[in-house]
């Protein structure tokens, strides 16, 4: 019997942990890294090291790599283009 079987037929309180959703996985953050930035926006790696310099675009650096926050990201993009719009 395989193993999708296996815990179907299981109680819900016997069933692996692995089949319930887990609360870290509900309140997953995506993150983007400089080569998804660099598609994103279409500019080259020193492009993306100048608005970092500037305090243009938020991020983190983790073990010598950097991220972005795509939540940040996309608010930044929604401020500029309200800004864009009033003028």
């Amino acid at each position: 019997m395989n193993e999708r079987k296996k815990n179907d037929q299981r109680p819900a309180y016997r069933k692996p942990s692995f089949t319930k959703p887990n609360k870290r996985q509900e309140v997953e953050k995506k993150f983007y890294d400089n080569a998804d930035m660099m598609q994103l926006f279409n500019v080259c790696s020193r492009t993306l090291q100048r608005w970092r310099d500037e305090g243009i675009i938020p991020f983190k650096r983790v073990g010598g790599r950097i991220y972005y926050l795509a939540s940040k990201v996309d608010r930044m993009m929604e401020e500029e283009d309200e800004t864009e719009d009033e003028q």
